[in-house]
């Protein structure tokens, strides 16, 4: 719910509850499980009744830890197909549980095409219910009309995300330069929320605040780096001034060593069907193009310290002899055919396991960079560093969250939400969302050549 102040009071937008949307998931979820006993059984036999009841409760108690760790229950203003991947990774991953629950317990009554048309008839309920659960709350909360404060690139980028958003909640209706903020009371009369975009004066900023909570207007802000910080600091007291307290964004030894225990034991875990992948891969990448089928690249590390990460060939042999460091762009000519399918897929980056067992990399973190890259985005913000306080990974926030093409601003401040707010459960849905981008052929695409030389890529 979006929260808002006014007379002294605290106002909130008319949304549904989460938990009431939870409980309809459950009973879909159930209902497609049942109405796929019905058609693939005709009827339930008397021995099957235990066991079903038996499974239903387990299912739900998984579909509400699962749906919500992967995204499905967060305040977001998301397209349909971002909701789509995530309900279908969501399903397939209840039929797996389903399949697995019967068989610990020994309760393994059914046919194995009861959980093929189970998950088919739960993404249809679940798919379903969502548009009415969108369309309710359109037909509640109607359109809003957005003021967007802010200048240049930044002001620019969301105003373009703002119109590709197709659930129609948001509409710019008017854009405003912080320098023409004194007409700003004006302004609001005509709008319903306002979003602050770019990088503004503190004062600036806090004034926007509150001329917009004053007059009961809903406040958007994209956050500065520094802000990002701010949320996971504690409030202390100095005498008689509060204080706040910035927590330190370095792992403790407890967490270095968990997640060190959980990359060792995933990799291992992942080794035998890994190398079943890559020796045919291998092949088919030596024999398709000339060149080595393993490409190795520096990258920057742990506290910006550099190593050798190891992927997949995508590219042709030598693809920056002659332009240098440069990022792929959407039809980049120096990806090879085989090469397409391997980013498309992330099958690419498995080598990067062997980064792991070094300890090079974790399973999950920011993306390390090349150092060109590194220099470059330092220099343009200063904050860029902070993602180095953490060991870099094979999936981190930022590409689940975003895509490919995201700019690197953006994938910075995801990055930072990370460091500071990491935890292990983090990791987990991060590795769960992870799944999701192999639906997603945007998530895979190059930057735009016209845009490329401002946003970031990985490798």
């Amino acid at each position: 719910m979006i929260s808002s102040y006014k007379n002294g009071y605290l106002h909130k937008s008319i949304s549904l509850p989460k938990w009431l949307i939870g409980l309809v998931d459950i009973a879909l979820v159930n209902l497609g499980l049942y109405l796929s006993f019905v058609l693939t059984e005709s009827e339930l036999q008397g021995y099957q009744v235990g066991p079903l009841l038996l499974l239903l409760p387990a299912v739900a108690v998984f579909t509400v830890l699962l749906f919500s760790n992967l995204g499905l229950y967060a305040s977001q203003r998301s397209d349909f197909m971002v909701v789509l991947r995530a309900l279908l990774t969501g399903v397939i991953g209840l039929a797996l549980f389903s399949i697995l629950f019967s068989f610990m317990t020994r309760a393994f009554f059914f046919h194995r095409s009861v959980f093929v048309v189970a998950t088919l008839i739960q993404l249809l309920l679940l798919f379903g219910w969502r548009i009415l659960h969108w369309s309710l709350e359109y037909w509640i909360q109607g359109q809003k009309r957005l003021l967007l404060i802010g200048n240049g690139e930044e002001a620019d980028l969301v105003l373009k995300k703002l119109e590709k958003i197709p659930r129609g909640l948001f509409k710019v209706t008017k854009v405003i330069e912080p320098e023409d903020v004194d007409f700003l009371s004006q302004s609001l009369e005509e709008v319903d929320a306002v979003m602050i975009a770019g990088n503004l004066d503190l004062s600036l900023k806090s004034r926007i605040i509150r001329l917009s909570f004053n007059q009961d207007r809903e406040v958007y802000i994209i956050p500065e780096l520094y802000e990002i910080i701010l949320t996971r600091a504690s409030m202390i007291q100095l005498r008689d001034t509060p204080v706040i307290e910035c927590r330190d964004m370095r792992r403790s030894f407890a967490q270095l060593f968990l997640k060190r225990l959980v990359d060792l034991s995933v990799t291992l875990l992942m080794a035998i069907p890994v190398l079943v992948v890559l020796v045919p891969l291998a092949v088919i990448i030596k024999r398709t193009s000339p060149g080595p089928a393993i490409f190795a690249q520096e990258r920057v590390g742990l506290f910006g310290r550099p190593f050798t990460l190891y992927k997949l060939r995508s590219m042709i042999a030598e693809a920056e002899d002659e332009s240098g460091p440069v990022f792929a762009t959407e039809e980049d000519d120096r990806v090879t055919p085989v090469g397409r399918f391997l980013r498309k897929t992330r099958i690419d980056e498995l080598p990067q396991l062997y980064n792991v067992l070094r300890g090079e990399l974790s399973i999950v973190g920011p993306r390390p960079e090349r150092p060109y890259f590194v220099k470059q985005f330092s220099e343009q913000m200063p904050d860029y560093e902070l993602r180095h306080l953490v060991k870099p990974g094979i999936t981190g926030l930022a590409q689940v969250a975003g895509y490919y093409a995201t700019n690197t601003h953006d994938k910075l401040r995801y990055d930072l939400y990370y460091v500071t707010d990491y935890s292990l459960f983090l990791d987990f849905r991060i590795l769960l969302l992870t799944i999701t981008t192999f639906f997603n052929s945007e998530a895979a695409k190059g930057v735009s050549e016209k845009v490329g030389g401002r946003l970031s890529r990985d490798g």
